[in-house]
């Protein structure tokens, strides 16, 4: 009886430099992903904490964030604004106002908005406050500008106070 010898295959030198340069491949693009990921992580964990510290007073229109050793609040940083909002529109509507003489009854007035342009203008004045003061009280100098350049780090959340001043019927 005559003994057959099995012919082991394995691998070429090409094929495993091909899948030794697709593994390379599939780790550098984890790399790039895991590097990605972290820079997001970092910024998002920033905002977050900014939102935390400014949020409460920016949703609630709170300008004064403590006090001083000699007993004065400290105020945010303010700026005060002049808005003008000017939109052209102009037209005429039917207001119903109530006739004295019969109770119960309405008389339909004619309205007119817009001036003779066709433009309504609404001035307003407004306090501009900035929260930035909330998470950089006590840092140097130095620092602020290392949390400045970070993501996000000049991200604030700022609030407007507006009264409306006039309005051009």
């Amino acid at each position: 009886m005559k003994k057959s010898k099995k012919k082991l295959k394995g691998m070429t030198l090409i094929e495993m430099i091909i899948s030794i340069f697709i593994f390379a491949l599939m780790g550098g693009l984890l790399i790039l992903v895991g590097t990605h990921i972290d820079a997001t992580s970092k910024a998002t964990n920033n905002l977050k904490n900014k939102v935390l510290v400014e949020s409460p007073y920016a949703a609630n229109h709170i300008n004064v964030y403590g006090q001083k050793a000699d007993g004065t609040d400290k105020v945010l940083d303010k700026e005060d604004l002049d808005i003008t909002v000017k939109i052209h529109a102009s037209g005429t509507y039917w207001k119903n106002d109530p006739d004295p003489d019969n109770p119960g009854k309405y008389n339909k007035i004619e309205k007119h908005y817009g001036d003779a342009d066709g433009n309504v203008v609404v001035n307003m004045k407004a306090i501009k406050y900035t929260t930035e003061k909330l998470v950089t009280e006590g840092m140097t100098d130095d620092e602020i500008a290392e949390m400045q350049k970070k993501a996000n780090g000049q991200l604030n959340l700022d609030f407007f106070d507006v009264q409306p001043e006039t309005a051009t019927p």
